[in-house]
């Protein structure tokens, strides 16, 4: 057997085959997606890939939660909680359960759907698309704005808005490397 001594070409390595694989509308000879971008998207997918999960487990709790007798509810908190939390605690705790029993499945199905539009609009940037931002920017806003229209002015947070403010703003800065997607055909090119 004969042993071969030529070196693979050398080459990007796994990015050129990645490149090959993900369509990427970042024009040729204009770099590559930032690290900074891409680290963000990153970001994004591991809190989505948590709280997606978390939140449809939220719907079948707040399920379970209408269905069940504020009484016996209030005796659960009372029994398990009593040592850990303070009797103010357990009223407030008590009134988030009434919250969640009246508006519970929809504030869950919110941040849910919410979360998967984030997804979405994360994924279309991490692929070079300038929809991508939009469609983030418009989950991040609605999921402030939608709770808020479900069960009221309690349910808005000014440090989440802040928070959602500034991740859009992070990705906005990454906006001129991101493409428009062509128009289907027969449409003019907006």
């Amino acid at each position: 057997m004969e042993e071969s001594n030529e070196k693979p070409p050398a080459g990007p390595g796994a990015f050129s085959l990645l490149r090959a694989v993900e369509p990427s509308p970042i024009p040729p000879g204009e770099g590559v997606r930032p690290k900074t971008l891409t680290w963000l998207c990153v970001a994004s997918f591991a809190n989505q890939g948590l709280v997606f999960p978390l939140y449809l487990m939220g719907i079948l709790a707040a399920v379970a939660l209408k269905g069940m007798p504020t009484e016996e509810i209030r005796h659960l908190v009372e029994t398990t909680y009593a040592a850990l939390i303070r009797s103010a605690a357990q009223d407030e705790l008590m009134a988030y359960i009434e919250l969640m029993k009246a508006h519970g499945v929809a504030l869950m199905g919110v941040f849910a759907l919410r979360t998967l539009a984030r997804f979405v609009g994360t994924l279309r940037m991490w692929q070079g698309w300038k929809d991508g931002f939009h469609i983030y920017t418009m989950a991040q806003l609605l999921g402030v704005l939608l709770p808020i229209l479900v069960a009221g002015p309690k349910m808005f947070s000014f440090i989440g808005f802040i928070l959602a403010l500034n991740w859009c703003y992070l990705y906005f800065i990454h906006r001129k490397i991101l493409r428009v997607p062509a128009a289907p055909p027969g449409m003019p090119q907006g």
